[in-house]
């Protein structure tokens, strides 16, 4: 039975109800046409107060997320666009705009890498921009839930190189403003590969605002520099505050207590009771990267489950600690989106 708009209904209620399903629901599948957007597929998704587009070209990633009428999400300077503005080097921050999710990997997280024979290692990976092969999505009842999935598969692969395949799952349900992100990373290689992993989510205003707190229990939290030293000895680095010019932005390790092999991190908006769950699987993602940027119009805060630090492949094999994916196996991540209001 799902709770819709404040009252539990079976199938057969809701379906008295409404005309078509698709007035409470749905899933639309569109190419868009506007500037630098030209030709981006897109999925766009409606879940009674939860809206949420899905950017088939761009790795399956969350672009917009909006909880009655209200941005969850950020969005860079640059907007939206197609993989075509893509841009790396020093002018890698024209081509990140945000949204609500987007996922770093899968072969570096950082800054750019210069390997040897002249190859590179683009900054937060390749992934990112990363057209899904084959995509599709499908709403159905089981009972008494309706419930809406989207699915693609991505790949990154060289000549030579390694061949990993990215397998995304998108599930939200009728009645519950929640999303659930299930990842598969399969290495369909004949060697080893590196498995950097980070899913960059980024909150924005209103949710974000001068008394916004982000609610966690760190067990373990280290600073990226000495910026990050100073920011979190002047202030307390989970309230977030108005935003100031030419703020120097923070970043913050943190490790977080599991529950069920879950953790959580929550933004609150205590002016809106309003609330941003974002709940992630432990088991690959053992890390809470911690991105906090009172910047005025960069005025953002990142959430982001991580399997290393940000700090690129190379410091990563250094300290010991970079994940390596065996031929043939799998690494499975669970990433949960979910609002409330108080």
């Amino acid at each position: 039975m799902a709770q819709v708009f404040g009252k539990h209904l079976t199938k057969r209620e809701i379906l008295d109800r409404v005309g078509n399903i698709s007035t409470l629901a749905g899933i639309t599948r569109m190419t868009r046409e506007d500037g630098r957007c030209l030709g981006l597929r897109t999925y766009e998704v409606v879940n009674g107060p939860l809206r949420f587009s899905v950017h088939i070209d761009k790795c399956m990633d969350l672009g917009s997320l909006y909880f009655e009428g209200m941005p969850m999400h950020f969005l860079s300077r640059p907007g939206h666009f197609q993989n075509g503005w893509y841009s790396d080097g020093e002018n890698a921050p024209r081509s990140i705009s945000g949204g609500m999710m987007f996922t770093c990997g899968l072969g570096n997280v950082g800054p750019r890498q210069d390997l040897a024979g002249g190859r590179t290692l683009p900054q937060h990976g390749r992934i990112r921009n990363s057209p899904a092969v084959t995509d599709g999505a499908r709403c159905r009842w089981e009972g008494d839930e309706y419930i809406l999935e989207l699915f693609g598969e991505m790949r990154e692969a060289e000549l030579f190189g390694e061949n990993l395949v990215l397998r995304r799952t998108i599930t939200t349900r009728l009645g519950e403003s929640a999303i659930h992100i299930h990842d598969e990373i399969e290495n369909e290689g004949t060697d080893p590969a590196p498995l950097m992993l980070m899913y960059h989510c980024n909150a924005g205003y209103p949710l974000l605002d001068a008394d916004s707190l982000l609610r966690i229990t760190p067990t373990e939290t280290a600073c990226r520099d000495e910026i990050a030293e100073r920011g979190r000895l002047e202030e307390d680095l989970r309230v977030f505050g108005p935003p100031v010019p030419g703020y120097p932005e923070q970043v913050f390790y943190h490790r977080l207590p599991a529950e069920d092999g879950v953790c959580h991190a929550v933004l609150m908006n205590p002016g809106l009771g309003l609330e941003l769950d974002i709940g992630f699987s432990v088991r690959e993602l053992p890390y809470l990267i911690h991105w906090k940027c009172r910047a005025a119009g960069d005025y953002v805060t990142g959430i982001e489950p991580s399997n290393c630090h940000p700090e690129g492949q190379a410091r990563e094999r250094e300290s010991g600690t970079l994940r390596v994916l065996e031929p043939g196996e799998v690494a499975e991540t669970d990433l949960w989106f979910t609002l409330r209001k108080g």
